[in-house]
This record gives C-alpha cells, structure tokens and sequence, in this order.
C-alpha cells in the first residue's frame, strides 16, 4: 500500500480555511482529504471509505496537490471546437445584417457558402442552424399557398361553412 504523504508543508488551519471556504461539494471534499492526511495520515483506503471517491482518485487528488499545491477542478463544458469565436460570429452576422434586411439573403445556404468562403473549409448544416441561433436570427418564411386559390371562394366557404368543430348543443343553440 502507497504511504499518502504531502510534500508542501501548509498549516493545519489554512488547510481547513480552504476546505470551508470552497465553493462547491467536490472541492470541499478535496481539501477535506488533504486535511485528514495531513491531522491524522489515514490511508487511502480509509479516505475511500468516508468520502466515496476511489483510491486512485485519492492517489491523484495528492500527486495534483503535491505538484502544484491546488486541487481545484477544471471546469466543464465550453466551446472546444470553434470555428470562429462569439465575437467573430457577432461580426460576421452584422456584416450578413444588412444583405438580411435588404432581402438580398433568401436561404441558409446563401450564409452557408458565405461561412465557409470566410473560413476556407466546408462547414455542416449544423453549424449553420447554431450559428442562427446562437446569434439570435430566426426563419422567416411565408405560408405556403396553392398558386390557384380563389380569395372569393374562400370568403364565401367561411362564411356558409357548417360549425362541425362544436359540439351538438352549440349547434343546436346557434341556428
């Protein structure tokens, strides 16, 4: 069994400073860790034990306080695979802004071609509908209708057209 031992010597009390000033559970737990080791030299099996993490998380929790005297976690989450940054895609989308308003953009193919004629490589669909999003633009199409509909025949159905839709007593009631 490996001996957990911390090769920087920090006070019992700045320890515990650290432990009850974390900001969430995971590092208070690993602080709490540091200070077990440090007040009582428990082993790691002890420490897996109260704190519900594994031996070789405890193993890793010491050699990452030993190397750098921190424990804190990296956070989660982000853009890790960006094209562009947000403040690029912010400045490409206002430059695209005023072609949009003008109508002179009609499909996200159009800014599909124009993404990638910017950054020199094919982009997906994907890419495209998130950039949409992510900036705030919306689709805007109009309803679809049949090329042969008769605006008088449609006012003359709505008018004369039975209430099939309610139910039997307000039909009753309506005639």
């Amino acid at each position: 069994m490996r001996i957990l031992k911390l090769n920087h010597s920090e006070s019992l009390s700045s320890l515990k400073s650290k432990m009850n000033n974390s900001k969430t559970v995971a590092i208070y737990k690993r602080w709490h860790i540091l200070y077990m080791i440090s007040r009582y030299h428990v082993d790691a099996e002890y420490l897996s034990d109260t704190t519900g993490y594994s031996k070789a998380t405890i193993y890793s929790i010491v050699a990452k306080y030993n190397k750098n005297k921190d424990v804190c976690l990296k956070p989660k989450g982000g853009r890790k695979r960006e094209y562009m940054s947000i403040n690029e895609e912010k400045e490409f989308m206002k430059t695209l802004e005023a072609k949009a308003l003008k109508g002179l953009i009609l499909t996200s193919s159009d800014i599909k071609k124009a993404v990638e004629n910017k950054l020199g490589r094919d982009v997906s669909d994907d890419y495209i509908w998130d950039l949409f999003k992510r900036n705030g633009w919306t689709k805007h199409t109009p309803r679809p209708s049949h090329p042969k509909k008769d605006e008088n025949l449609q006012e003359e159905f709505k008018k004369n057209s039975k209430a099939i839709w309610l139910p039997l007593k307000m039909i009753l009631t309506h005639r």
